[in-house]
């Protein structure tokens, strides 16, 4: 029991591991339960940190750690914009979905609480907890296959691959992907990128068997756009990793981002659903209304028909909670039926930032990933260097901020490795 609690990062003092408990409550939550459970655990959290924090630091760290700054002017370019709309419900709920947006900066950035320790006890609790939900998911489709219920499908092993595997859990595809991405990448970097650990060679198999697992579910869930960051992160990593070294072995490293793109390839042809999402992806024949699986047509569509809306109100935007409606009309306006009747938005937080809070707003989303991606590149941490290059390259065809699943992971993480290594610079000994 006390080798568990030290690999999950507890110590001796009882009021640090209350908050490490509350930051890893957070962590397990949002993957595997619904938001409001989630949501309870951030509640929690933060009474947690109002009773346990040393505040006579957090005016120092206020003014001297811009990436609060950023997350903060968000949020408040968000309250700004109940000025101009008039869907004054949908505002209320978008406000209330990026309250992280002020709370995970005043726990986890203005103090210097964030240590080597919480990080990696917060990674391994993140990473356990997706193979522990991706066990659940894949047992629910075998009893799923066996008893034939509740889908009537085209082929069995549909109830493997996509929204068939995720409805076990009640997350869409597209987030499960982008947490099992950063979970195999999370098993990397906690045994093979950090300084050495003295691995046996049963660890390294069972991290192998990790990192193939996650692999795997990525290939199953069949979100084409986390699977190609997977690839490209891979490729880079190896590169990167190559380039390193003394000895350079480039024709190693090309044959293994060779090998990785092949097998995927191969992996995809085996489930006819996959088969059939990626054939779409690159059928420049068909438009949108022969899209049955929202392939690349439909989807610049509807980057098409909110850029139209941008151009209406590019500085302001549509104000908050406004944005929807004003995009429908639009659709409606251009006979874009699909996503007029299925309420679409536009697939692109960039253009759903833009268009909801104008050029202000879409600069203090750069903001906060231009600021993120200066600390990982100070920082060294190749994983911080994954995390924001994944959420920068998901948010093109997602509208990320949108959703609870997406929100949390995305100011949580942000935040957590910004503090890691503002502390770190400080105080750089820590076990």
């Amino acid at each position: 029991m006390k080798r568990l609690a030290i690999i999950f990062g507890y110590g001796d003092d009882v009021k640090d591991n209350l908050f490490l408990f509350a930051l890893q409550l957070v962590v397990f939550t949002f993957p595997a339960f619904y938001g409001y459970v989630n949501s309870w655990t951030v509640i929690f959290l933060l009474l947690v940190w109002a009773f346990t924090n040393d505040f006579s630091k957090f005016g120092h760290y206020f003014k001297t750690r811009s990436l609060g700054w950023v997350f903060i002017g968000y949020f408040v370019w968000m309250l700004f914009g109940l000025l101009y709309s008039e869907n004054h419900e949908a505002a209320k709920l978008d406000i209330i979905q990026k309250l992280t947006f002020i709370i995970f900066p005043a726990i986890l950035l203005y103090n210097d609480r964030i240590k080597s320790r919480h990080l990696r006890g917060i990674i391994r609790m993140f990473y356990w907890t997706l193979f522990v939900l991706s066990i659940y998911m894949l047992a629910k489709a075998w009893f799923n296959f066996y008893t034939h219920t509740p889908f009537v499908l085209e082929s069995d092993l549909d109830y493997f691959t996509y929204e068939k595997l995720a409805v076990n859990v009640g997350i869409q595809p597209i987030y499960l992907s982008m947490y099992m991405v950063f979970a195999l990448f999370c098993v990397l970097w906690d045994f093979f990128l950090q300084p050495k650990i003295g691995l046996t060679k049963s660890g390294k198999f069972m991290a192998m068997v990790w990192i193939f697992h996650f692999y795997m579910m990525v290939v199953l869930l069949s979100s084409r756009m986390e699977l190609m960051i997977l690839i490209f992160l891979g490729a880079l990593l190896i590169l990167w990793l190559e380039y390193k070294k003394e000895t350079r072995k480039w024709f190693l490293a090309v044959f293994k981002v060779l090998a990785l793109g092949s097998v995927t390839i191969v992996l995809l042809g085996v489930f006819p659903v996959n088969k059939a999402r990626y054939e779409e992806m690159i059928d420049f024949k068909k438009d949108y209304t022969q899209n049955k699986w929202g392939g690349r047509d439909i989807r610049i569509q509807k980057w098409l028909n909110s850029l139209e809306l941008i151009s209406e109100q590019p500085l302001l935007g549509t104000g908050t909670g406004d944005m929807q409606d004003e995009l429908l009309k639009v659709y409606k306006r251009n006979d874009f039926e699909i996503a007029y009747n299925n309420n679409y938005n536009p697939h692109n937080q960039y253009l759903q930032t833009w268009a909801t809070f104008g050029l202000i707003g879409l600069f203090f989303l750069f903001g906060i990933l231009a600021v993120s991606f200066k600390y990982s590149i100070s920082s060294g941490n190749l994983l911080y260097v994954i995390l924001v290059l994944m959420l920068a390259l998901s948010m093109i065809t997602e509208s990320m901020l949108e959703r609870h699943k997406g929100v949390v992971f995305f100011s949580f993480f942000l935040l957590l490795f910004g503090a890691y290594y503002l502390n770190d610079r400080v105080k750089p000994v820590d076990s």
